[in-house]
């Protein structure tokens, strides 16, 4: 591989649909898997979490006239040391859920690799679940982009229907659904024609 085509793969690592992913790799990897399709959930997604997270920054700012305009001395409840320390929790609190979010968002990870699809599911800080499916256990892949949103940013689901432990599997609002479906029945094509225990 040229030094060219290194250049032109993906590297950023908020990267929501990223082609052979570099320095990317995971803890059941096996010796010649290799990583076809990286997927997060469309950034597009995360407005509304956004949107939460600057309502609650300004929340302060926007209570402050009205308590005014209220005529509520919020000094005559709270020492001027206590406003302080009130102010500054409820901002450490806004800085957690933020990073919450980024989180949840940044380790929800979709893959598609050479022999298997894996869904990393982040429930929380001590919690995550594992699941995959060798591509030989695919039954059947459907695309779905549903809504106006879906439709201008171009993001969907992919359905994937399986034969093993976990019968379906669901890539939730990724970027080109369609894409990621037809590269998957490409994989599951490709290893269908393996003999058994090739990895190519």
């Amino acid at each position: 591989m040229s030094q060219e085509e290194i250049r032109q793969r993906p590297t950023n690592p908020l990267s929501v649909f990223a082609t052979d992913p570099v320095g990317v790799s995971f803890e059941s990897q096996e010796k010649g898997e290799k990583i076809i399709l990286m997927l997060r959930q469309h950034l597009a997604t995360q407005v509304v979490a956004l949107l939460e997270i600057i309502t609650l920054f300004l929340l302060p700012i926007i209570v402050s006239p009205l308590a005014v305009l209220l005529k509520i001395d919020v000094f005559s409840y709270l020492g001027a040391n206590q406003v302080f320390w009130v102010v500054l929790s409820w901002y450490w609190f806004i800085l957690g859920f933020a990073f919450y979010k980024f989180i949840h968002w940044y380790f929800n990870v979709y893959l598609l690799t050479n022999e298997r699809i894996i869904d990393f599911d982040f429930k929380g800080i001590l919690n995550s679940e594992t699941a995959y499916a060798n591509l030989n256990q695919i039954q059947d892949v459907s695309p779905k982009i549903v809504g106006f949103f879906g439709t201008l940013f171009h993001y969907g689901d992919v359905f994937i229907q399986t034969a093993s432990e976990r019968p379906e599997f669901e890539f939730v609002a990724i970027k080109k659904p369609d894409s990621v479906a037809q590269r998957i029945l490409e994989e599951v094509r490709s290893e269908e024609a393996e003999k058994p225990g090739e990895v190519i």
